[in-house]
């Protein structure tokens, strides 16, 4: 028999004050503890805005939370950190409309999580698990979702048929290497930065992320062989998170990203129906 999990919550407030990754602008966050099967959501002036797949505006190199007026965006690194955190309970208010960048990982809260403690509550934790095989994706981009005991994924990036370098990454949740996962930093191609900057994404951390050329070679040291890999994974984890719960699955993803992880949440519930 199975041993039961238990909810989590952290244990006091704490409030962050952080440059959004793109918009560059300041933004303060307070993290309130939350009772148990309340879920993770936003506060954003009066509105509320649960962090599930139903409230999802689709935003390039993004995911964007919107319900009414207000809106949050790039919550994916943030939501990788609850998971790896084990939360499973949490308010965030918002006073602006990005979430921090930190250094373009997750580690930045999965840090801030640890100063302000954890809250075991009463309530099982919940569990989706995969009971059919999902695959989508075209156009050499492709997410592939298989039953399993527990949440595991590889990814599989390269540049594309016009460069010749590859990397992949293995994660599995009972390996506990989360830290490490969560400290793979956010990255662009260099054929990409000079659509990124006329678009005028990234501006709160052009300083901290990194970029790979068309050698495969990054621009500043890597944490970890496999990093650019690495942060598509840490990217999948936030974006499934969506489901409003966590995951058994083993996940394959080639060269996908935000779009087909938000397309994945959406088959899994529409599948779990």
């Amino acid at each position: 028999m199975s041993s039961v999990v238990l909810q989590r919550t952290l244990a006091s407030p704490c409030t962050v004050e952080g440059i959004g990754l793109h918009s560059g602008k300041s933004v303060k966050v307070t993290l309130l503890p939350a009772s148990e099967n309340s879920g993770i959501f936003f506060r954003v002036g009066k509105t509320i805005i649960p962090a599930t797949i139903q409230h999802v505006e689709d935003t390039p190199r993004c995911t964007t939370l919107k319900k009414g007026e207000k809106q949050i965006s790039t919550i994916e690194h943030f939501l990788a950190a609850c998971w790896g955190s084990k939360i499973d309970n949490l308010e965030v208010e918002v006073e602006g409309e990005e979430l921090p960048g930190g250094d373009g990982s997750s580690i930045f809260w999965f840090n801030i999580f640890r100063e302000a403690g954890f809250q075991v509550q009463s309530s099982p934790r919940e569990y989706l698990v995969l009971e059919n095989s999902i695959k989508i994706g075209e156009n050499h981009h492709y997410l592939f979702a298989f039953p399993d005991d527990e949440f595991r994924a590889w990814y599989f990036l390269d540049g594309g048929e016009s460069y010749h370098f590859s990397q992949a990454m293995e994660f599995s949740e009972s390996d506990n290497s989360f830290s490490k996962l969560l400290s793979a930093r956010t990255f662009a191609f260099s054929w990409e930065v000079k659509e990124i900057l006329r678009r005028g994404w990234g501006k709160g951390v052009r300083e901290k992320a990194f970029i790979l050329d068309e050698k495969g070679e990054s621009s500043v040291p890597l944490r970890f062989p496999g990093e650019a890999a690495g942060h598509k994974i840490l990217d999948l984890i936030g974006d499934l998170m969506l489901a409003g719960k966590r995951i058994k699955g083993y996940f394959i993803g080639i060269r996908s990203g935000h779009t087909l992880n938000r397309e994945m949440v959406r088959m899994m519930m529409e599948d779990r129906k």
